[in-house]
């Protein structure tokens, strides 16, 4: 089971809500029960507020859920309000931050396609450096520089697997120095060789392919108790999708991009081994 306190919440609101639905009970029905108003209920399913262990007992309890699962729920509550390991760095994270890592770190395999800059998770200190700090100065850039090498622990879990496709552009553009891009590059070449580490790029011969316009990463949760996620990243915002969200119009869903991550994956990308330039 991951550590994250937010991953943890959102599988716990995610498995009460289920069970409540499991015992045919509304969300006014549980209210009236407890004596709440019904957005109390609404807002701990939907993520608004968190669940205490005295609540979460007493959920349980009303739900009929076994003995069993009620214990493991019970711990989960427990486990969910401890501080996560980011919390000294909230002054440089966004909501949206907080939630990718959550499911970066907890995730059993994560897939990641990138057209403009090395992926957070490769990146060497100096290369996040320059990168970040056309955003921040100070203390705000070292303590981003910061969050984003301890995120690469991550990698050291040789239980959870990590794809990478890359655009070429990402191994062409200069970011910093020559110098510096050397370094990346020769990171990356590094970082390949990890056994649970998979890096490929699609060279600019290939053309269009699908999808290449926007950033995304994928992330599948061991167990099958968890929705597959997907994270956009656009202009004008990032994006979270998971499969229980309702879809609108032609969204896509989080197993649209994960279909064509397979498709790029077999038919158009290629070891990064061959994709990095000569000057590496």
């Amino acid at each position: 089971m991951s550590e994250n306190p937010m991953f943890l919440r959102q599988r716990l609101r995610d498995r009460l809500k289920r069970a409540r639905e499991a015992a045919g009970m509304t969300q006014q029905q549980v209210a009236e029960a407890f004596g709440w108003s019904p957005s109390k209920v609404i807002r701990i399913e939907n993520g608004k507020i968190g669940v205490n262990i005295t609540d979460a007992m007493a959920l349980v309890q009303h739900y009929g859920i076994s003995d069993e699962e009620g214990t493991e729920l019970v711990s989960l509550a427990k486990a969910a309000r401890q501080p996560s390991w980011y919390a000294p760095y909230k002054n440089v994270m966004t909501p949206q931050l907080e939630a990718y890592i959550s499911y970066e770190e907890s995730a059993s395999i994560v897939r990641n396609f990138e057209r403009n800059v090395v992926p957070g998770l490769l990146q060497t200190e100096e290369y996040a450096r320059a990168i970040l700090g056309e955003f921040r100065t100070g203390r705000d850039l070292e303590l981003s520089v910061e969050l984003r090498m301890r995120r690469q622990q991550a990698l050291d879990n040789t239980e959870a697997e990590f794809f990478f496709i890359l655009d070429e552009s990402v191994l062409r553009r200069t970011i910093g120095s020559d110098s510096l891009m050397q370094q990346q590059l020769e990171a990356l070449l590094r970082i390949n060789e990890y056994p649970n580490v998979q890096i490929q790029y699609v060279p600019f011969r290939k053309g269009i392919y699908p999808l290449f316009r926007t950033p995304y990463q994928i992330f599948e949760f061991s167990g099958g108790s968890d929705d597959l996620v997907a994270y956009l990243e656009n202009p004008d915002g990032d994006v979270l999708l998971s499969e229980s969200m309702p879809r609108y119009g032609a969204r896509r869903s989080p197993a649209d991009y994960l279909d064509v991550f397979w498709q790029v994956e077999r038919e158009v990308a290629e070891s990064i081994m061959e994709g990095v330039p000569a000057a590496a």
